[in-house]
């Protein structure tokens, strides 16, 4: 039997990608610093500190597929730290124990784009502190492919949101607000097209990286809906309730003065500022995959938030 090993199975992307593994019937090894007292049928916990090379190499015994899918917390001093020491812990596990490596991604490394939708062929040229960070752990899995024969495979997303992605921008400006009663925000330019990628279907294109051996050894964009606007967004979440509001960019400013959140989100802020537009076309047609409509996933997740709230 396939021992598949999800690192970070506690986070929402490790929750789902055991979710989606699990509809498969196979067994997961779920791995987290502090692991679920009540797992479910066919989930395995295990207490593991990544950033440990034992505990980590102890974690990933006897693996087939290992899923990466940690999160770290959002600031640049944590990614530069911790992110590097993590994933090198992941490949020498994984070769140890002669297992694939599927890791979760970002499009940080991307940078800028000018409007240009993202593909698989786009430019790793980053333009931001956390983008570089993600780009030299790319370079890492290159090279640990190259000259160590290391199996690895890549799933990107954009943006992401859904059902208890407590740290999805979306969620909290969006989802969580509405859920409160409160009106929905978005940053700076609420008339551009901005994808955002739906955690379920995460979990799911993780999954088929992982079973499918038709992805093996490359980078793939996760299913994402075509790109609406932040009005279009915020009026599914509100059902045109509500009024929204506009995040201007001196309110981030000021934020930023006094919150290290408004301050680690200011270099990002490019992504708001231009199209922002995710192709995950090729994923789609390969695996035969649609991903998951936004007012369905929006619905889902204000579900989620107003059962917490209430």
């Amino acid at each position: 039997m396939t021992t598949h090993v999800v690192l970070g199975g506690t986070g929402v992307v490790g929750r789902e990608t055991i979710a989606a593994l699990r509809t498969g019937d196979r067994e997961v090894r779920a791995v987290s610093r502090t692991p679920s007292t009540a797992p479910e049928s066919g989930v395995t916990p295990v207490a593991a500190d990544l950033r440990d090379a034992a505990s980590a190499a102890d974690a990933l015994r006897g693996a087939d597929v290992a899923y990466l899918t940690v999160g770290l917390p959002y600031t640049t001093t944590a990614w530069r730290r911790d992110l590097p020491v993590i994933v090198r812990n992941a490949v020498d596990g994984c070769l140890a124990a002669g297992a694939r490596l599927v890791y979760f991604d970002n499009v940080y490394a991307y940078g800028r784009t000018d409007g240009r939708p993202m593909t698989e062929s786009t430019p790793i040229r980053p333009t931001s502190r956390k983008g570089a960070v993600r780009a030299d752990v790319l370079r890492m899995l290159d090279a640990a492919r190259d000259e160590r024969g290391l199996e690895v495979t890549i799933g990107r997303a954009a943006d992401f949101y859904g059902p208890g992605a407590t740290t999805s921008a979306f969620n909290m400006f969006a989802i969580d607000r509405v859920a409160a009663g409160k009106p929905p925000m978005w940053m700076f330019d609420a008339s551009l097209p901005h994808s955002i990628t739906y955690t379920p279907d995460i979990g799911a294109g993780l999954a088929v990286l992982g079973t499918d051996d038709r992805a093996r050894g490359r980078t793939w964009h996760l299913p994402t809906a075509p790109a609406l606007t932040g009005e279009e967004y915020l009026a599914l979440a509100s059902g045109g309730r509500l009024p929204h509001r506009t995040m201007s960019m001196s309110a981030m400013r000021l934020g930023a003065l006094f919150a290290s959140g408004a301050r680690e989100s200011l270099e990002m802020a490019y992504q708001y500022t231009e199209p922002y537009v995710f192709d995950s076309s090729a994923f789609e047609r390969e695996f035969g995959v649609a991903p998951t409509p936004y007012a369905e996933g929006i619905a889902a997740s204000l579900r989620t938030a107003s059962a917490k709230a209430g």
